[in-house]
């Protein structure tokens, strides 16, 4: 077995390399998209979908009106809205499916995908290029770089609004 401390050097690597790689203007385009929705939905599905979910929380705790597609809790999506898919191939069928009930409802669709000239990036408004080229298995390098990207858009939102954390902290879950 490969020494796992190597791995996790390798691993580092590839995350840092595929979101820096990241196109700083569509990063940002995606930053400012979300800031101006009046809602934002998340969707993705398998792992890429728990990576939407911890975004999803993420805006939530920053104030954001935040939703996860296909919730019961869900509402319509609408004009204002933003629709945000992750999928690495851009072929997955339910956010597909979904960028183009948005678009047909007047919302904007923004994709982060590895697929720039997939079906899902043909749909989006706004599409972030987020390479997942590496060794790793299944499409863990994808996930992990979608969810760094993200946390860091969250981030620089938090800092450019000056939100303290404790604001944060009052909207984190409280039942059981």
């Amino acid at each position: 077995m490969p020494d796992v401390l190597d791995r996790a050097r390798s691993v580092l690597t590839e995350v840092h390399d595929a979101v820096t790689s990241v196109d700083p203007a569509a990063a940002t385009a995606l930053g400012a998209a979300i800031a101006s929705a009046r809602t934002v939905f998340f969707d993705a599905r398998g792992r890429s979908g728990l990576v939407a979910r911890a975004l999803a929380m993420r805006w939530m705790h920053l104030g954001l009106r935040v939703h996860v597609a296909g919730e019961t809790t869900s509402p319509a999506i609408t004009d204002g809205d933003l629709l945000v898919c992750l999928s690495a191939s851009g072929r997955t069928a339910g956010p597909l499916a979904n960028a183009r009930v948005a678009r047909a409802r007047g919302a904007r669709v923004a994709v982060l995908t590895a697929t720039p000239d997939s079906p899902l990036a043909a749909e989006a408004d706004l599409v972030v290029v987020v390479p997942a080229q590496g060794r790793q298995h299944g499409g863990s390098l994808f996930e992990q770089a979608c969810l760094l990207l993200g946390d860091v858009l969250c981030g620089a939102f938090q800092e450019d609004h000056a939100i303290p954390d404790a604001a944060l902290d009052e909207r984190h879950a409280n039942l059981l």
